[in-house]
């Protein structure tokens, strides 16, 4: 969904704020969308049953909260092209 050239949004706390996706990364467990906020970066991450584990974290809040999750992004790359998209780790 990141490499796309149409601009996704998703929802806030705030339900009256929506933030263009970046992309959705699919681990094992949980899905981490990746949204760009007015001050940067944002993270939310839930389970694949849909439960919320954090919502809209800076990257230092993902490391303090989520730390294997921030760790596995950290070590991971993604890259799509017309043909593929992938994302792998280390």
């Amino acid at each position: 969904m990141g490499c796309e050239d149409e601009s996704a949004l998703v929802q806030t706390e705030n339900p009256e704020n929506e933030l263009p996706v970046i992309i959705h990364l699919e681990k094992r467990n949980e899905v981490v969308t990746i949204m760009s906020g007015q001050e940067g970066i944002l993270y939310t991450v839930r389970t694949k049953d849909g439960r919320t584990l954090a919502q809209d974290l800076s990257e230092q809040e993902l490391q303090t909260k989520l730390p294997d999750i921030y760790n596995s992004l950290k070590k991971s790359y993604a890259g799509c092209n017309k043909s593929d998209l992938f994302w792998g780790g280390h």
